[in-house]
């Protein structure tokens, strides 16, 4: 019974979203006839998340934890982990399913690839250095996709790999999407990884040269460092297949990369305190607006604010035409990544990961 109260929540929270729902079986991406005429530059528009579901975020929450303690993983953080509540963020943004193992193995994608950037990229705190970012995130490519060699290769890999528990966290969180993914959708988390490995070179050159590079460049950078890697997982998390043939058509792709682009772009807005505390010399969409634009900090956000607002009208827009001749699949894949920006915008905006505490 707790299920189905469960379920109708989760589409009572869908219908009460737009004006029209799951149950028209068309689209109800992000209120159409509901949005403004003119985006706003001075609030981040959203859609209330799909699911809001505190005792499952406290779940899910705690077994991270357990998982990060066994591994080593934010030795003597732990507390700040929990703060972080990624449980949350898990139970938030992949809305549509309850089966906790496939939960969880979403939550071990995200702190790993948390992990990763506070640990090889964003943190001097945790003995992050710009001369060898490039170094660590290779190695992270083999955590993900693990070398072939001769056996007394094989057994160094091995050894070397478990020596940092990034690396582990990478390696079984890739296992555990093998376990639950066809073979075409492991591919495609790798590949989405790797593009984000790359993307992180690229900011690491930026800082080494003490750069704030022109804002196409930067967006360029930022839409495969985000969080693509995440929503790619999403088929995977609800127990079905977006055929790879559709996931990669170019009209499919564009969804997915702007999706990806607007979750990053409020990551951007509302991590300020927290980058400036971790002591990176970071520049996010406002500094790299107002550089190119000789603006004041003030009327970069606002202009920052309003290119996230027109981003998500694209992805409306765009969405609603896919859906009008989407497959089942298709359909439903549209739907999640709705969910997930929903859900990621209400964790980014109350999570103490970025309140400075």
């Amino acid at each position: 019974m707790q299920s189905i109260a469960n379920t109708l929540d989760l589409v009572n929270s869908v219908l009460s979203s737009g004006p029209r729902g799951l149950g028209t079986k068309t689209t109800n991406i992000a209120a159409l006839l509901n949005r403004p005429d003119q985006e706003s530059d001075t609030e981040l528009r959203h859609r209330m998340p799909y699911r809001d579901n505190e005792a499952l975020g406290n779940e899910l929450n705690e077994r991270l934890l357990t998982w990060a303690e066994s591994i080593n993983l934010y030795e003597g953080h732990l507390d700040y982990l929990r703060k972080c509540n990624f449980g949350r963020y898990v139970m938030l943004t992949y809305a549509f399913s309850e089966d906790r193992e496939r939960l969880f193995m979403a939550g071990q994608a995200m702190l790993a690839l948390f992990g990763l950037d506070d640990y090889f990229v964003d943190d001097s705190r945790a003995g992050s250095t710009l001369d060898m970012v490039g170094r660590n995130l290779a190695l992270c490519m083999s955590a993900l996709d693990e070398p072939c060699f001769t056996d007394k290769y094989n057994k160094d890999t091995d050894r070397g790999l478990n020596a940092h528990p990034v690396h582990v966290a990478l390696r079984q969180y890739i296992a555990k999407t093998a376990k639950f993914g066809t073979p075409q959708q492991v591919a495609r988390v790798r590949h989405e990884d790797m593009c984000l490995f790359v993307a992180m070179c690229q900011e690491s050159s930026w800082r080494i040269n003490k750069m704030i590079a022109p804002v196409w460049e930067y967006l360029g950078g930022r839409q495969m460092n985000g969080f693509t890697p995440c929503l790619t997982m999403i088929d995977i998390v609800d127990a079905y297949e977006l055929p790879h043939n559709i996931y990669s058509m170019p009209q499919v792709r564009r969804v997915v990369k702007i999706a990806g682009l607007i979750c990053v772009m409020v990551n951007d807005l509302v991590s300020t305190e927290k980058e400036e505390e971790a002591g990176v010399n970071q520049f996010g969409v406002r500094e790299a607006i107002q550089k190119e634009e000789g603006c004041s900090y003030a009327e970069a956000q606002r202009m920052g604010i309003r290119f996230h607002n027109d981003l998500l009208r694209i992805f409306e827009d765009e969405s609603a035409k896919l859906m009008v001749y989407a497959t089942p699949e298709l359909r439903r894949y549209l739907v999640g990544l709705e969910a997930w920006i929903a859900g990621s915008h209400r964790w980014h905006t109350t999570s103490d990961r970025y309140s400075g505490k």
